[in-house]
């Protein structure tokens, strides 16, 4: 049986939380690459003032939380956020993204693996029709950047206190 102090999640947070200097890998730079720049579309597909309310609330009511407060409501929204990624009752959605979340606490890459490869090509197929050329290659050339960015970055500087946070959390709020 897993204690918890042995679950895997908890053994990487210490690891983020102590000190783990080594350069991000290639394919954690392109999981984030792709993940980080999704919520931008929010601006493009939905009016100012829904993602500015969203956006600016989520930062006023998160962004100066201790982070396990942060972490804590993040994980209380991403599962929300994660029912949408499939079609069903909301009971099967619920178990779904509950499913997916624990997977997480065991397998802790296999987040970024999932919120790269599974939700944000659904989140793209779903706003990618309603945005213009010239946002689709903005949207591009942000993944590109932010690629060449995080490449800069070690492990241990990705947590940023959790400023990211809010930010995650209004895009949730803003597309539920």
């Amino acid at each position: 049986m897993l204690t918890s102090f042995k679950l895997p999640i908890l053994q990487k947070a210490q690891l983020l939380r102590v000190g783990n200097n080594k350069p991000l890998s290639a394919y954690h730079a392109v999981c984030l690459s792709l993940i980080a720049p999704h919520g931008s579309t929010d601006m493009w597909i939905h009016p100012i003032q829904k993602y500015a309310l969203n956006y600016g609330s989520s930062c006023a009511l998160f962004l100066f939380q201790p982070i396990r407060m942060k972490f804590f409501f993040l994980f209380l929204y991403s599962i929300f956020h994660l029912m949408h990624d499939i079609s069903a009752s909301v009971p099967i959605q619920l178990a779904y993204s509950t499913g997916i979340h624990l997977s997480w606490v065991c397998f802790p890459e296999w987040a970024l693996t999932y919120l790269a490869w599974i939700h944000t090509p659904l989140h793209y197929a779903r706003v990618i029709p309603l945005l213009t050329k010239v946002q689709v290659f903005s949207l591009v050339m942000t993944h590109i950047f932010v690629y060449f960015l995080i490449r800069k970055y070690e492990t241990n500087d990705l947590s940023f206190d959790g400023t990211w946070i809010p930010l995650v959390i209004g895009h949730i709020m803003t597309n539920s």
